[in-house]
C-alpha cells in the first residue's frame, strides 16, 4: 500500500505544509514534527505502528557531487533502511521562486517574466560568496549563517556579502565553535576558496542556483525588487517577501493538479503513491 503518513519539518502553519498538501494525494496525512533532530529515529520507531510512514526533509547545504535528477533524494539509515526522501533543492522557498511556479500561480498578475528572471539572477550573484561560505561551514558541521535577524522571521542575513567579509566570519565561527576539534579556520577557508568558483556565474552550482542556493537568502536580496513588482501590503509590518509567498500559495490553492508544474513535484507524488515500506519495516 502507498505511504499514508508523511512526517516533515516545520509546524502546521509553515509554508512546507501548505505546499506539500497541494502536491500529495488527499489520503496521505501530513504531520510536521519540528526540526531534523530525532527525525530518523522517530520514523523508525513509529513504523512499528504504521509501516507505511515516511519522512520528507529539506536538503540543506552539502559538499556532495550530485547529478540533478529533478526528483526527491532517498534518505537511508546506516543500515540501508530507507526512511523517506529529501527535497533535491535546498528548501521549500526555492520552488516558490521558480519562474514556472510564479507564472502558473499568478498568471496575469505575475511580474514580467524577463524582468523577474533578471532580478532572480542578480540576487543569486549577490549571495554567491555568502552561499559558498555557508556551504563550506556546513561541510565541517559548523553553524552556517551570521548576520541580523530578518523581521518577523527566525532567519538571519548579513549586510556585508563580499569575499573578505565571508572569510572574516568563517574564521570567527570556527574559532568560537571548534572546541577541541582538530579542524582549523584555515581548513574551512581553504574549502571556501575552492567552492567559490562553483557558486559564481559559469560555475555548476550558480547555473543551478534554485537547487543549491538558499531561497530565503534570495528573497532577502529581492525584497525591494519584489516591492517594485507590486508585492506590497498596506501594513508596513508585512514585508514584500511575505506578500509574494502568500500570493504564490493562494494561487496554488486555487489551481488543480499543481504537481504537474515541476518535475520534482510530480515525482514526489508518484513516489508517495507507489512506494510500499511495509515489506521492509520491522514487525
Amino acid at each position: 500500500m502507498p505511504v499514508n503518513v508523511l512526517y516533515c519539518e516545520g509546524n502546521y502553519k509553515s509554508i512546507d505544509i501548505q505546499i506539500i498538501r497541494e502536491i500529495l494525494p488527499k489520503n496521505c496525512e501530513i504531520r510536521p514534527i519540528g526540526g531534523k533532530q530525532l527525525f530518523v529515529s522517530s520514523i523508525l520507531g513509529d513504523r512499528a505502528i504504521n509501516p507505511n510512514l515516511a519522512g520528507l526533509l529539506d536538503r540543506d547545504f552539502d559538499c556532495q557531487n550530485m547529478t540533478l535528477k529533478r526528483s526527491p533524494c532517498p534518505i537511508f539509515t546506516s543500515n540501508n533502511i530507507q526512511v523517506g526522501w529529501s527535497w533535491e533543492r535546498k528548501e521549500i522557498e526555492n520552488y516558490l521562486l521558480d519562474p514556472e511556479v510564479v507564472q502558473r500561480a499568478l498568471e496575469r498578475k505575475a511580474p514580467p517574466i524577463n524582468e523577474y528572471q533578471s532580478a532572480l539572477m542578480e540576487a543569486a550573484k549577490s549571495i554567491s560568496n555568502y552561499t559558498a561560505a555557508r556551504t563550506a561551514l556546513s561541510c565541517y558541521g559548523f553553524k552556517n549563517f551570521w548576520g541580523e535577524k530578518v523581521s518577523n522571521t527566525s532567519h538571519c542575513f548579513p549586510r556585508r556579502l563580499g569575499r573578505e567579509a565571508c572569510e572574516q566570519n568563517i574564521q570567527t565561527i570556527v574559532q568560537q565553535l571548534r572546541g577541541d576539534r582538530i579542524v582549523t579556520p584555515e581548513n574551512v577557508l581553504d574549502k571556501f576558496r575552492r567552492l567559490v568558483p562553483l557558486f559564481q556565474p559559469g560555475g555548476n552550482r550558480f547555473e543551478n542556483f534554485l537547487t543549491f542556493f538558499a531561497g530565503k537568502d534570495l528573497l532577502c536580496i529581492m525584497t525591494e525588487k519584489l516591492r517594485v513588482f507590486g508585492f506590497e501590503s498596506s501594513n508596513s509590518q508585512i514585508s514584500p517577501r511575505d506578500v509574494f509567498l502568500e500570493r504564490i500559495i493562494k494561487g496554488m490553492e486555487r489551481k488543480q493538479e499543481v504537481w504537474i508544474w515541476l518535475e520534482e513535484w510530480r515525482m514526489l507524488r508518484e513516489l508517495i503513491i507507489n512506494t510500499d515500506f511495509s515489506t521492509t519495516s520491522p514487525t
